[in-house]
C-alpha cells in the first residue's frame, strides 16, 4: 500500500470514528430528553416490527454508479420517525445497520450507524420543529399529516441532506483530488427522484399504523410496492451498467483486434481521471472524459490498420494518413451511442496540438476543449511508457520529462503541470505491481444511502 493510500485510509477511519461518536452524542441525547408519556414498553412490539422490516428494506441495496449504495429503507425509515419519533428511530437506524453488517469492518459498521443515526435525528428534530407531530406520542388523538405538509417536506430534506453529505464527505477523504461539491450533486442526482417517490410510503405507512384494526398487517402490505419499486429503481441502474459495459465491450474489441495495443485504453482512463480530479474539473466533466478515453481508438478497428500495427519502424506517408483519420473515425462512433455523444467532440480532438499543427482538424490554443487536452497528455504518457513495436518503453520519470519539453507546443501546461504534481507528491502513476507493460499480443481464446 502507497503512502497516499495509507493516509486515505487514516483520514477516513478518523471520519468514520468522528460520525460514530457524533452519532452516539446524539442519540444519548434523543433518549434522555425522550418524552415521559413515551411508554417503550408498550410500544416494543410495534419497535421490534419495524426494525425487522428496516432490515428488509435494506437487505438488498443497489451500488450506485458512482459508489456507494442505496436502498428503498428509505420509506421504512420515514414512517419510524413519524410513527415513534427521533429518539426510536435513530435507535432503530443504528441497530439495523449493526446487523446488516456485521461482517464488514468496525470502521465501516460504525461510520454507517453514526450517519443513519445523525439523518434519522436531525430530521424528527427538524420535523418536530416545524409542527409535526408523532403518531406514539399523539395517542390517542390521531396525527393529520395532510395538516403538516410543510415539516414532512422539511424533516425528508433534512434526512436526505445529512445522508447524503456525510457519505460524500467520505469519498473525498478517500480521495482528496474530487470535488466535494460535484460528487454530492452527481449523488443526489440520482437518490433524490427515488427519495421524493418514496417518501409517501412513509407517510402512508405512518396514517395505517393509526388504525386500531389495521396496524401490523395493514403496514406489511407495504412491503409489495417498496419492492417493486425496489425493482425499477435497480432497472435503471442495470441499464447505466449496460451503457457502461458496452463501452468496455467496444474497447475491448479494439485490444483484441490491436493486438499491440492492450489494455491501452485501461490505462489512459487511468490517467485521464488522474489527472482530472488533480484539476479539480466537475463530476459530469470527469465522466465524459473517462468515456472517452474509452473510446478514443475505436477508429483503429478496421483492415487498414493491419499493415501499421504489424509494421516494425515508423508508419510510412500512406499509413500517416491513415492515423491521422483515426480521430475522427473514433468521433463518429461515438456520436452514435446516445448515452456518450457528449464524449464525441473529446475523442475528436485529442490529437490536436496547441501550436495548430495537430489532426484531424489543426485547432490550436483554446479552440481544444480542456478535456481534450488531459486526453493528449494522457495518450501521449501511455504511448511512451508503453513498449511498441517501433519504439522503446520510458520510464515514469522520462515520459514527464518530454511531456514538459513539449508543453505549450504539443502539450497544455497546465494539464502536464498536474500530472508531474502527482507524480511529486508520491502518487504512484503506474501501480508498482503493472510497472512499464509490453503491449504483445493478447492468447486468442476458443469459441438506504451508505458507504460501500
Amino acid at each position: 500500500m502507497s503512502k497516499v493510500d495509507r493516509l486515505s485510509r487514516r483520514r477516513s477511519n478518523l471520519y468514520s470514528a468522528a460520525i460514530g461518536a457524533a452519532g452516539a452524542a446524539l442519540l444519548a441525547w434523543l433518549l434522555y430528553d425522550l418524552p415521559r408519556e413515551a411508554d417503550l414498553r408498550s410500544g416494543a412490539a410495534g419497535i421490534a416490527f419495524f426494525l425487522l422490516l428496516t432490515i428488509a428494506a435494506a437487505s438488498s441495496p443497489i451500488r450506485l454508479p458512482r459508489g456507494g449504495v442505496a436502498t428503498v429503507a428509505f420509506a421504512v425509515d420515514f414512517a419510524t420517525l413519524l410513527i415513534f419519533g427521533p429518539a426510536v428511530a435513530a435507535a432503530i437506524g443504528a441497530v439495523s445497520a449493526v446487523i446488516l453488517l456485521r461482517r464488514s469492518t468496525l470502521s465501516r459498521v460504525v461510520f454507517n450507524a453514526g450517519q443513519l443515526v445523525l439523518a434519522l435525528g436531525l430530521a424528527g428534530l427538524a420535523y418536530q420543529w416545524a409542527g409535526g407531530r408523532f403518531v406514539w406520542l399523539a395517542q390517542p388523538e390521531r396525527v393529520e399529516f395532510h395538516r403538516s405538509l410543510a415539516a414532512l417536506m422539511l424533516g425528508g430534506f433534512v434526512y436526505v441532506l445529512v445522508n447524503t453529505v456525510a457519505v460524500t464527505a467520505m469519498g473525498v477523504l478517500v480521495d482528496p483530488r474530487c470535488r466535494f461539491l460535484g460528487i454530492w450533486l452527481v449523488g443526489f442526482r440520482w437518490l433524490a427522484p427515488q427519495f421524493v417517490a418514496l417518501a409517501p410510503f412513509g407517510v402512508l405507512m405512518a396514517m395505517v399504523y393509526q388504525v386500531p384494526q389495521l396496524k401490523v398487517l395493514a403496514v406489511t402490505l407495504f412491503l409489495l410496492p417498496l419492492f417493486l419499486a425496489r425493482y425499477a429503481f435497480k432497472g435503471g441502474m442495470d441499464l447505466l451498467q449496460v451503457h457502461r459495459d458496452t463501452i468496455a465491450a467496444l474497447s475491448n474489441a479494439l485490444e483484441a483486434y490491436d493486438a499491440y495495443t492492450r489494455n491501452h485504453s485501461e490505462r489512459v482512463t487511468r490517467y485521464v481521471e488522474m489527472i482530472a480530479r488533480e484539476m479539480r474539473l466537475a463530476e459530469p466533466r470527469i465522466e465524459a472524459l473517462i468515456f472517452a478515453a474509452r473510446l478514443h481508438d475505436l477508429g483503429k478497428c478496421q483492415r487498414e490498420w493491419d499493415d501499421i500495427i504489424s509494421k516494425p519502424g515508423r508508419p510510412d506517408d500512406r499509413q500517416w494518413e491513415i492515423i491521422r483519420r483515426h480521430p475522427a473515425d473514433s468521433s463518429r462512433i461515438a456520436e452514435e451511442l446516445d448515452f456518450v455523444t457528449r464524449s464525441a467532440p473529446i475523442v475528436r480532438a485529442h490529437h490536436e496540438r496547441l501550436d495548430g499543427t495537430g489532426y484531424p482538424n489543426g485547432l490550436k490554443g483554446e479552440e481544444i476543449s480542456q478535456a481534450a487536452r488531459i486526453l493528449c497528455v494522457a495518450d501521449a504518457f501511455e504511448a511512451m511508457t508503453s513498449r511498441r513495436a517501433y519504439q522503446r518503453s520510458r520510464s515514469v520519470d522520462e515520459a514527464l520529462a518530454e511531456l514538459s519539453r513539449c508543453a505549450g507546443t504539443q502539450f497544455d501546461p497546465q494539464v502536464v503541470a498536474a500530472f508531474a504534481a502527482l507524480h511529486a507528491r508520491g502518487v504512484p502513476i503506474i501501480p508498482e505491481e503493472e510497472g512499464l507493460l509490453e503491449q504483445a499480443p493478447a492468447s486468442a481464446s476458443a469459441g438506504h444511502v451508505a458507504a460501500a
